[in-house]
């Protein structure tokens, strides 16, 4: 997974920055519908609280004639002028009436004609059906429309944050589960975004590769654990095949009398030393067992420290073996944290092979780096057969030029070496004899 370039905004800020956003489109769209209706209410009836008057004339021949006049809602006005308008001449009138409420009815005397006023109606009520309708409608859409913004912009800020930071996270998150569950963990969760879902899902990832270097860890472990039975059990034909073989031999001569004291005392010697190398094959395997339940205790030592005192166990080993033992041991002085049982331990194990198949000599050189020590141990023998080099388990369990042997203390010192952090390789160099190459964190 790519670093992130940048820092996004949290949930926590998208979140709000969603509602204050949606928050301010609901009130602009809100106050727009509001002043829509307004204008639309006051093209409709410029002035709501208008008043009309409105006269029926009785005619002379009979007939009748109707007109309205707007008056001012609540002022008072005189009759007289009115019917002084209405015919340009005056009339006695009352001085004055009020000119609102309900229907009112008066009926005038002038010049032998009847006049009477049939009712007072505001504005609204001289608009016509649709437009009384038009009217209402746009009142209440002054009360629902901004109702209706202000739900459905709660409902899209929901589903507007869940969409855009958390269904795909979830999603992501959901599939690894059932993955996990499942026991693949051959897959990748990449979700490249800077906010809380993006760190749990890296957090995750980490999860998740950690957990798949474990299994394959413990994988390698059965399988090495299932090789070295398979060779334990090619090998230990050797010995058993050997003690069954002088077993038989020894019950078909002992009873007839055939065989003689030289006989008898050689087959002995021969079976003490089957007995012996099966005692032997059976403490490496009960070693092997015991480093799973070994712990690494690593304590600070001087490299100079921790040198001397692998040199002097190696030079006893050499001079035990008969062989020249050349060590290069020049290292600068510093503190080291390592667990020196383990590295003398590895170390024994692997000078002891090489010191078996050396013709004269055996080298160690040892390399300090950062955080890390090289020890390269070189025999002048005959080297690793090719054949090992070629098929996996004789990798993981390297075996030895000695016919029957397992080369188990290989084996240990690989392990080893691996649970102090560094690893164990094996080579050969020219012009001829092994190599061994120890790397260790210290």
């Amino acid at each position: 997974m790519e670093p992130l370039k940048r820092k996004q905004i949290s949930l926590r800020g998208f979140f709000l920055l969603t509602v204050f956003s949606v928050f301010g489109g609901v009130v602009l769209l809100s106050g727009l519908t509001i002043w829509g209706c307004m204008a639309f209410r006051h093209w409709l009836l410029p002035d709501p609280e208008a008043v009309y008057l409105t006269m029926e004339e009785t005619l002379p021949d009979g007939g009748t004639s109707t007109s309205s006049y707007l008056l001012e809602y609540g002022e008072t006005t005189k009759q007289s002028q009115i019917i002084e308008e209405f015919y340009g001449g005056e009339t006695e009138q009352d001085s004055g009436t009020e000119a609102y409420g309900g229907n009112i009815v008066r009926r005038i005397r002038a010049a032998d004609i009847a006049y009477s006023v049939q009712k007072l109606e505001r504005g609204y009520d001289t608009l016509t059906p649709k437009r009384k309708l038009a009217w209402r409608l746009s009142g209440a859409a002054q009360v629902l429309v901004p109702g209706i913004l202000s739900v459905g912009g709660i409902l899209f800020c929901g589903f507007y944050f869940y969409r855009k930071k958390l269904s795909l996270p979830l999603k992501l998150l959901s599939n690894a589960t059932t993955q996990i569950a499942e026991q693949n963990l051959d897959f990748t969760l990449e979700y490249p975004k800077g906010d809380e879902m993006g760190e749990l899902c890296r957090s995750f990832e980490t999860m998740r590769r950690e957990l798949a270097k474990n299994n394959r860890a413990m994988w390698e472990m059965l399988e090495q654990r299932r090789m070295l039975q398979a060779s334990i059990a090619h090998d230990l034909r050797n010995p058993i095949a050997i003690v069954e073989g002088y077993t038989e031999y020894l019950q078909m001569n002992l009873p007839a009398g055939k065989l003689s004291p030289d006989k008898a005392e050689r087959v002995v010697r021969n079976l003490n030393t089957a007995a012996k190398r099966l005692e032997r094959y059976t403490e490496s395997v009960r070693q092997l067992n015991q480093l799973e339940d070994m712990e690494l205790v690593r304590q600070e030592i001087s490299s100079g420290e921790l040198l001397r005192g692998i040199c002097d166990d190696l030079k006893v080993m050499a001079d035990k073996a008969g062989i020249t033992l050349r060590v290069n041991d020049s290292l600068p002085e510093q503190t080291l944290r390592a667990d020196t049982g383990i590295i003398s331990r590895i170390l024994e194990n692997v000078f002891e092979n090489a010191a078996r198949f050396a013709r004269n000599s055996v080298s160690v050189d040892f390399t300090l780096g950062e955080e890390r020590m090289e020890i390269l141990v070189r025999d002048d023998g005959e080297g690793f057969p090719e054949e090992m080099f070629e098929k996996e388990w004789k990798k993981r369990f390297p075996g030895t030029r000695e016919e029957g042997h397992l080369g188990l203390g290989l084996a240990i010192s690989r392990t080893l070496s691996e649970k102090h952090g560094g690893s164990l390789q094996l080579t050969n160099w020219e012009p001829h004899g092994a190599e061994v190459k120890i790397i260790l964190k210290v």
